[in-house]
């Protein structure tokens, strides 16, 4: 069922004024209370000014929320927030309760949803508004990891996905980290939406929050099952994020033919920096290109020669061996470091046995890489823009 608009209009006494707190550019207006009001608050940031929209799959999805909340799976002290973007809408900061969806500001459209002063704005409302122990974030709308061909700061150029889709433009990845490190503690980040659990999103987010979880390949339009993962996201302690990748596997796995495609990963960002240096320790006895005789593990329907993701462990691992063999003295030491560290960041995996029935997922260990296939390869989508590339893939020998 499409969710009504109406709710946008129906401000209470209570919302107005927070709605004058949250667009007010006065700074005197802004009080932060000095004890927190809410244990946790969680924000799904819903970019849904695109075909995502048009189709209603937002409206579902927070119908979805609803019923959860209905439900009673937002407990005391918990505050589930929406900035929602529909289609062709003004934008709103909502508040999903237990039978009532308040707004609590309404914004203009003269900056893109995924221009880095909206998104400031928003956070900066909902960390005044939400005044919570700890955070988490769920972004909601297309994603392509780590392309770097989003929009710069003052915009002046058009894009594909990064994060996020708002009139033919959206975000790079590195743009998405500096905004984020400015929240205060922002314990998770739950993408939902494609390509986001690549090593070099993830490391460039490494600063931002403590769990992240996102999917390595294109997931399917009607996203996470929310009615299931709600209750998740406001478990008593910490948000249960293997559950809810394991909720969101789990209903996707279950149906067949071209819907039975997902992947889901959950990674600690506290073991990353562990990562890099142990994978730029085997990329220093390595090459660019893809080594002899090893055929990738695509996470993307079309050709190795054309895809931008690819399964990072599996790639670091025929960087190490040929077949039986080390390809260099002290790989064997060097992968086993590696991929206990790997273990550790990746604590849960799972993928369905094909992409869209078409792409065999058969070495899925939860992250992608790209890889750099020639030295041209190294600016391509500005991929030496990223910190993965300062720090661990210019150590790749250039032939």
């Amino acid at each position: 069922m499409k969710i009504q608009r109406y709710y946008k209009y129906l401000l209470s006494a209570g919302a107005i004024a927070l709605l004058a707190l949250s667009c007010s550019d006065d700074p005197n207006n802004k009080p932060v209370p000095s004890v927190p009001t809410s244990d946790r608050t969680v924000l799904v940031y819903m970019e849904a000014n695109n075909n995502l929209g048009s189709s209603g799959f937002d409206a579902d999805d927070i119908e979805e929320m609803k019923t959860a909340a209905d439900n009673g799976d937002i407990p005391a002290g918990g505050r589930l927030l929406v900035y929602h973007h529909a289609y062709a809408e003004e934008p709103v900061l909502l508040e999903i309760k237990n039978k009532s969806v308040d707004t609590l500001a309404i914004y203009d459209t003269s900056t893109y949803s995924i221009h880095s002063e909206r998104m400031t704005k928003v956070l900066d409302d909902v960390v005044k508004l939400g005044n919570a122990r700890e955070y988490g974030i769920v972004f909601w709308s297309h994603g392509s990891g780590w392309l770097q061909d989003g929009i710069s700061d003052p915009i002046d150029e058009l894009a594909t996905y990064s994060y996020g889709y708002d009139r033919s433009r959206s975000m790079n990845i590195t743009t998405l980290a500096r905004v984020l490190e400015t929240i205060p503690n922002l314990d998770f980040i739950y993408f939902d939406c494609c390509y986001m659990a690549s090593v070099e999103t993830i490391y460039e987010l490494r600063h931002c929050a403590n769990t992240i979880v996102a999917s390595a390949t294109e997931i399917v339009n009607t996203g996470m099952p929310y009615q299931d993962n709600v209750a998740c996201l406001f478990s008593k302690g910490k948000a249960d994020l293997e559950n809810a990748a394991r909720n969101t596997f789990r209903y996707y796995d279950s149906k067949t033919g071209l819907g039975r495609t997902c992947t889901m990963s959950v990674v600690q960002t506290s073991g990353l920096e562990a990562l890099a240096h142990a994978t730029s320790e085997i990329y220093k006895h390595s090459s660019t290109g893809i080594p002899s005789g090893y055929i990738p593990q695509r996470f993307s329907n079309i050709s190795v020669n054309n895809c931008y993701y690819f399964d990072f462990k599996d790639y670091v691992k025929a960087l190490s061996f040929n077949g039986d063999n080390e390809r260099f003295d002290g790989a064997s030491d060097l992968f086993c470091n590696f991929e206990k560290i790997f273990d550790n960041v990746v604590t849960y995996s799972a993928a369905t046995p094909f992409l869209w029935n078409s792409v065999a997922l058969d070495r899925h260990n939860g992250l992608s890489s790209y890889i750099l296939k020639s030295d041209d390869a190294i600016s391509v989508k500005n991929y030496n823009t990223l910190s993965w590339y300062r720090d661990v893939a210019s150590n790749l020998v250039r032939k």
